[in-house]
């Protein structure tokens, strides 16, 4: 049984959208969901990824933190059946208020994981969200292939391209090397 034969996406998609726009109007069901479903859907995401986060003592650090929480996020939406439909939808109020909430998120984890006083250009607002839109890009393309690709190859490009993004908020500004007086 795949996921396609349990909640049939391209089924919905036809049956809701007429020339590539939405049937329903706002506040009712899309592709077969409802705000509602929607709301659980994240919440039940939300939940997992909290419950398996070590928290700011992780041993490898905030890299092995994140690692972890992206890691969690890409699993549940991974094996979630609803995870097709939901990537499929475009882009409603809803789902930009749970992107900015993640990025919120992410970008305090990177300023109180950040050892310096000088501020991150971009800033950790603009790499966290950086982060979460790659994120939800790559899922959304792995959800969207078939055959899928692996769900562990999705979670290390997700993994990969998160680190690329806001690991230098968290390098120091400047390296500091002491040299002698009149070494010049």
């Amino acid at each position: 049984m795949t996921i396609e034969s349990f909640f049939p996406v391209e089924e919905l998609i036809a049956a809701h959208s007429a020339h590539g726009r939405p049937a329903s109007p706002a506040g009712t069901a899309l592709l077969g969901l409802t705000a509602e479903d929607l709301e659980a859907y994240f919440t039940r995401i939300a939940e997992a990824v909290e419950q398996d986060d070590p928290g700011p003592a992780a041993r490898g650090g905030w890299e092995e933190r994140e690692r972890l929480r992206f890691s969690t996020w890409v699993r549940r939406v991974y094996e979630h059946p609803l995870s097709p439909a939901v990537f499929a939808l475009p882009v409603t109020r809803l789902i930009r208020e749970v992107q900015a909430g993640q990025a919120a998120e992410l970008a305090f984890r990177i300023d109180v994981g950040r050892a310096r006083a000088k501020a991150a250009k971009p800033s950790a607002e603009v790499r966290a969200t950086a982060a979460v839109a790659s994120a939800w890009a790559i899922a959304a393309d792995a959800l969207a292939r078939s055959p899928r690709p692996p769900r562990e190859r999705v979670v290390g490009d997700v993994w990969t391209i998160v680190r690329e993004t806001i690991e230098p908020a968290l390098r120091p500004a400047g390296t500091f090397q002491p040299r002698s007086h009149s070494s010049w």
